[in-house]
């Protein structure tokens, strides 16, 4: 709630200042201009990286959360499990914290799958614990490993490890928001402290080989691109 009304106030604020220079015709093509002698093309560098970096994440983001939820909508409902819709948000949103959030989404399924009090597979509680264990980690694999690299690229460039640090300090320092970008927040400071330790060396502040990373892409979209180039 406390995240909600520091968004909706946030929000708020940008658009009454918006209205306010527009009425003044104070509001240009460019909102925020810096020039410094010398820094020109980095800054642009700059703004450039840390658009592709929140851009990837949060399109990404959102895209693969409604790709999983409705994923285990299907899978949960086909297995008659009880309360799926509820247990696909879970796993969607889970994504966002690596590590804890699939364990919680695997722990809260099978005890679910557990107590539930019966399936239409005709199998005890705990052999069908397992068969829903088993396939909601087939799904996840399935994800991690083709879907979500295709989905998000190497956009950010960080390990999950030093995701889950930064979620965990996050959340405790300023909540929800903290917990969601926490991703790109880690991101961002990497890109920043790699390029001001490379300049106070003297060193290329864009190395290709670390910048060439591979864009953001949808699942499907490379089919497809492939599919027209035949029809072509």
């Amino acid at each position: 709630t406390g995240a909600a009304v520091t968004i909706g106030w946030g929000l708020f604020v940008l658009l009454i200042s918006y209205f306010l220079l527009a009425d003044a015709n104070r509001v240009s093509n460019e909102m925020v201009h810096i020039d410094l002698p010398g820094y020109s093309s980095d800054l642009q560098r700059l703004g450039n990286e840390l658009g592709r970096i929140w851009n990837a994440f949060l399109r990404g983001q959102l895209i693969l959360t409604l790709l999983i939820a409705v994923s285990y909508a299907s899978l949960l409902g086909i297995l008659g499990m009880r309360f799926a819709l509820g247990i696909a948000i879970l796993a969607g949103f889970g994504r966002l914290v690596p590590y804890i959030g699939p364990l919680v989404l695997w722990i809260v399924t099978a005890l679910v799958a557990y107590f539930q009090g019966g399936n239409y597979f005709g199998l005890d509680p705990l052999a069908y614990a397992i068969l829903v264990l088993a396939c909601a980690l087939v799904l996840d694999q399935l994800f991690d490993n083709l879907i979500a690299p295709r989905l998000m690229g190497q956009t950010l460039g960080v390990h999950p490890a030093a995701v889950l640090v930064t979620a965990i300090i996050a959340a405790q320092l300023i909540g929800l928001i903290g917990l969601l970008l926490a991703a790109p927040a880690v991101a961002t400071l990497k890109l920043l402290t790699d390029y001001f330790t490379r300049k106070m060396f003297d060193l290329d502040p864009w190395p290709e080989e670390e910048f060439d990373r591979q864009a953001a892409e949808l699942p499907w979209v490379k089919a497809i691109t492939n599919l027209r180039n035949w029809w072509n």
